[in-house]
């Protein structure tokens, strides 16, 4: 496994150098849209966060358009929201700000979400009156924050003490026209209090970027908790698990097999416990699945 510091998440003292507490004036000088900043040009001086300046209107519809529209070319900002991402709804309820936004944003895992959750927050808290921000995708919130409701405060000063690092992990997938597995190398940013497990497990449901491969998990499966007891890693899935069975033995093998080798490539991870609704797993279609299973890390190039 990779374990590095990841440049683009330096979340203490780089992060946000410059940003001030209070909020501008918001006049004739406008407002600010916050973004990531262009990491190809990173040095040891350069915020993650940057912002332009927004002399547009300022209702939520006018600012949240303004600001998923993205920075102006040769800003050296980029935007850290997917292509697709629009606002579907708002509400407001006293100080506090909901934004729901299309699902691309639902995509998001890891340093990214938090990052896209920052540039999010910090903008509308320049609006007056707006002290809290809630941001969920397609009415839902994600599952892969450690709170909901964000304040200008709390991007100022989370991830001070946590040190951002990047992970590899071998997810694997179906060969295409094929009773074999394949597997992709997948980088993940994050900072030590993420769920790195439950990012894992979600992008193997989403499915493979190699075109070679093909996903073997319903994509209407949910990560209800991950937790580890030493070595062994115990995974609750929601019931689509078993109400999605393929027919054959050996792809219902497959599956198993999917999700045991891609959890068993992260280090300290060497057994994998299934569960289904809080259950332990004892049968899947045809094999017997009632202790642990294991599987070693596969060689890299061997994809």
């Amino acid at each position: 496994m990779k374990r590095h510091k990841a440049v683009v998440c330096v979340l203490a003292a780089a992060l946000f150098a410059g940003l001030a507490a209070c909020k501008p004036n918001q006049g004739q000088n406008g407002m600010r849209l916050w973004y990531t900043s262009d990491m190809e040009h990173w040095n040891n001086d350069t915020a993650a966060l940057g912002y332009s300046t927004y002399t547009g209107g300022t209702s939520i519809p006018e600012v949240m358009d303004a600001l998923l529209a993205g920075p102006e070319p040769g800003s050296g900002l980029v935007s850290p929201f997917p292509e697709g991402t629009y606002l579907q709804q708002w509400d407001q309820e006293g100080s506090r700000v909901t934004v729901d936004l299309s699902w691309p944003y639902g995509d998001l895992v890891g340093i990214e979400l938090t990052l896209a959750d920052y540039c999010i927050t910090l903008t509308l808290t320049e609006l007056e009156g707006v002290e809290e921000v809630s941001i969920t995708a397609n009415g839902s919130p994600l599952p892969y924050r450690h709170h909901q409701v964000f304040t200008r405060e709390d991007v100022m000063f989370s991830g001070a003490e946590e040190e951002p690092v990047e992970i590899t992990a071998a997810l694997h997938f179906q060969r295409r026209d094929s009773q074999e597995l394949g597997y992709e190398f997948r980088v993940f940013r994050l900072i030590e209090s993420d769920s790195l497990v439950q990012m894992v497990l979600e992008s193997l449901i989403s499915g493979p970027q190699d075109e070679g491969l093909e996903p073997l998990l319903p994509r209407e499966l949910k990560v209800l908790s991950v937790r580890q007891e030493g070595t062994v890693c115990y995974v609750d899935l929601s019931g689509v698990f078993l109400e999605q069975v393929p027919g054959e033995t050996w792809k219902q093998q497959m599956v198993l097999d999917s999700i045991v080798k891609t959890l068993c490539s992260l280090e300290q991870i060497k057994q994998v416990r299934l569960m289904v609704e809080g259950q332990p797993l004892e049968q899947y279609g045809e094999i017997s699945v009632g202790r642990p299973q294991g599987s070693a890390l596969p060689e890299e190039g061997a994809g």
